[in-house]
């Protein structure tokens, strides 16, 4: 199979059977009105090679799939998060105290393959304070366009941050699965183009309203 973009094969195998959908999460106030604000799926640079984004490096990536494990070609997936500060670079969280970084929009999009394949690179984003009482945990915002269809949103975690529990949004899931199919683990992996990296892996499964397994 081909390499991807970012430098790495897409080997994981095709799923099977039903699939549990990926929890909705809402996209947030977050979500940056200006374009473009990036023309790939590389956050790490925004078009200068020379001016890399502070923070931890991280690859993102995974398939996108209807609950009969048919894989969604075409569709197009925007990831937008904090900077490794803590800071979103977008006029709602201009009042926060966090510093902005000039080499990291905090934007990207992609489309995905033939087998429903995406990548990303980025930084992990630090935690933010919502209010005075909430912290938020490290997350990335994700959308999905699927073509012809209707944009859908949800927020992936890092597994291992004791903010997560604390977390309101990802609390308000209705069950420990359901949560654990948005908390995603990284790791330094062979397969990643850099060793030092961490590679973490989410596939998006999009629920199909009005069918049930037996009806598939």
């Amino acid at each position: 199979m081909a390499a991807s973009a970012l430098g790495f094969a897409a080997t994981r195998p095709a799923m099977a059977a039903w699939l549990e959908a990926t929890p909705r999460q809402p996209a947030g106030p977050f979500y940056h009105p200006m374009e473009p604000l990036s023309v790939d799926n590389d956050l790490l640079y925004h078009q200068d090679p020379e001016s890399r984004a502070d923070g931890e490096v991280i690859y993102i990536r995974g398939r996108l799939l209807d609950q009969t494990g048919k894989p969604i070609k075409d569709a197009r997936i925007e990831i937008w998060q904090a900077n490794a500060y803590g800071r979103y670079n977008q006029p709602r969280h201009a009042n926060s105290n966090l510093p902005l970084d000039p080499n990291f929009f905090g934007f990207g999009h992609t489309l995905t393959g033939p087998e429903g394949h995406y990548r990303f690179r980025s930084i992990k984003p630090a935690p933010y304070p919502d209010s005075s009482e909430w912290l938020r945990p490290p997350h990335i915002h994700f959308a999905v366009i699927p073509e012809g269809g209707s944009p859908w949103s949800t927020q992936m975690y890092f597994a291992g941050e004791a903010l997560n529990k604390r977390d309101f949004l990802l609390g308000n899931l209705p069950s420990d699965a359901a949560r654990e199919r948005v908390i995603v683990d990284f790791q330094t992996t062979e397969n990643a183009p850099d060793a030092r990296a961490k590679l973490g892996e989410l596939d998006i499964v999009l629920g199909m309203p009005g069918v049930t397994r037996d009806k598939a």
